[in-house]
């Protein structure tokens, strides 16, 4: 039966899935499950076991709280908008320092990766 918590956990299910580029079959097949109960946790039509949720954040690579934290789950397009908005006001020399701080996340960001 659909809940609050049940469609908030299983909206943060997909959308940590889809970050990490994983179709629902993949994912199913890295935890165990049926692609179909993994269909039926991200709609909120069940309500994921803490087991399985914390193999599901193993597999994401995030950590557990953040399927429970209140704030809304922004699409990826919603995030790039903002940030376009953000570095049209900026200047020359703060556009400089942005590229650096992204750089150094994203090399940052895959070199976790690769030693996981």
């Amino acid at each position: 039966m659909k809940t609050d918590v049940s469609i908030s956990i299983g909206a943060r299910i997909r959308h940590f899935r889809e970050l990490a580029g994983l179709s629902q079959l993949q994912l199913s097949e890295k935890v165990q499950c049926e692609p179909s109960t993994l269909a039926h946790y991200e709609t909120g039509k069940n309500l994921v076991s803490m087991t399985k949720l914390i193999r599901i954040a193993e597999v994401l690579g995030v950590d557990i709280f953040q399927f429970f934290i209140s704030t809304p789950v922004e699409t990826d397009i919603d995030k790039i908008e903002k940030i376009n908005k953000l570095l049209s006001t900026a200047n020359k020399v703060q556009i400089g320092l942005i590229y650096n701080i992204v750089s150094s996340a994203l090399e940052l960001n895959s070199r976790n990766k690769c030693s996981q």
